[in-house]
């Protein structure tokens, strides 16, 4: 799978988690967490970009400072995934369930949340400019300092305070 060779890894990430990522699809890597819920994988600053990587579990991943432009996150599961700093700009994140996600500082300019649970999330400092947020859940997220307009967040599902 081209957008997982070696040439696009950064030293920090861990290597045999970007090689599991790229075999076998979501299927084959849902199957590799669930029998070893302890490892937590660490993607740091990995290139993704343009990854489809629709109905993975990555859950309490680390992700910060990946380059995620133009990936394809829909349905995957993200809670407390850890994506500070990450660029998801353009990402498709429609129905990802991305609860208590950490996205602070992150780049999610024309990104995709249709229908996506944010519940919790920080988005602290996060450039939404240009999102689709229709049907997202925010209940309860931070969004100090957040670029997102009084238009998008009309359009979501629901927003509770916190």
């Amino acid at each position: 799978m081209g957008v997982f060779s070696k040439e696009k890894v950064n030293n920090m990430a861990n290597h045999q988690h970007l090689e599991r990522l790229g075999q076998g699809g979501a299927k084959a890597w849902n199957m590799w967490r669930q029998s070893d819920p302890a490892i937590l994988p660490e993607l740091f600053g990995a290139d993704l970009s343009g990854a489809d990587l629709r109905g993975y579990n990555l859950s309490l991943a680390n992700l910060r400072e990946a380059n995620l432009h133009n990936a394809n996150l829909s349905a995957c599961d993200l809670v407390e995934a850890r994506l500070t700093g990450a660029n998801l700009s353009n990402a498709n994140l429609s129905g990802a369930n991305m609860i208590e996600a950490k996205l602070a500082f992150s780049d999610l300019r024309a990104a995709n949340l249709t229908g996506a649970d944010l519940t919790g999330a920080d988005l602290t400092d996060a450039n939404l400019l240009g999102a689709n947020v229709s049907g997202a859940v925010l209940n309860y997220a931070r969004l100090l300092g957040a670029l997102i307009n009084d238009e998008q967040l009309s359009t979501v599902k629901s927003r509770l305070s916190q």
